[in-house]
């Protein structure tokens, strides 16, 4: 089912795109994902068959009337399916095609300890180069496991130069022979 939400994600980025709101839409998706996280209420709502279109229709007037027609548009058309559950998850992909049209990605660094604004600066034009994204937004998070070194995630990319992992080579290397 996570191709509709893509579908509709993708058209709702488009038509923001074409009338130069792709950004404000962004940003209200984002601040609708984080209302409706575990807003059992909504989904309780969202979910029930007996809900009346009027009623659908009437909460999207009254609980969004300050978004972007296109944003606005797509939630009157959820209403009239009832899939106003699907919000999160279009919200998710309409990331993703914001972060592709923009050229950027979430980039997360693990360490054996919190790094600072500059370190993670200097990491961020290393992987910038590495990967050519125009800007990576970066998450530091601490992880001592790693016992030294980074492990950075881009996407579904693992860059692993942490010193654990070089002592797992080191191990498998010595099993092998």
């Amino acid at each position: 089912m996570a191709i509709v939400q893509d579908k509709y994600a993708q058209s709702l980025f488009e038509v923001a795109q074409a009338q130069g709101v792709h950004e404000s839409v962004r940003q209200d998706l984002v601040e609708i994902k984080e209302g409706l996280a575990g807003n059992k209420a909504f989904f309780a709502f969202a979910e029930d068959p007996k809900v009346s279109s009027e009623k659908r229709h009437a909460f999207v007037e009254a609980t969004f009337s300050g978004v972007d027609k296109p944003l606005r548009n797509l939630l009157s058309i959820l209403a009239d399916k009832k899939q106003l559950a699907l919000l999160p998850s279009i919200a998710d992909y309409y990331t993703e095609h914001y972060n592709k049209f923009n050229n950027q990605q979430y980039m997360k660094v693990e360490s054996v300890y919190a790094l600072s604004s500059e370190e993670l600066d200097e990491i961020g034009k290393a992987f910038i180069k590495r990967t050519g994204y125009k800007k990576l937004l970066i998450e530091n998070v601490v992880n001592s496991t790693l016992i030294g070194g980074i492990r950075a995630t881009i996407g579904t990319t693992v860059y692993d130069g942490s010193v654990a992992n070089e002592l797992t080579q080191l191990e498998k290397s010595f099993h092998k022979q």
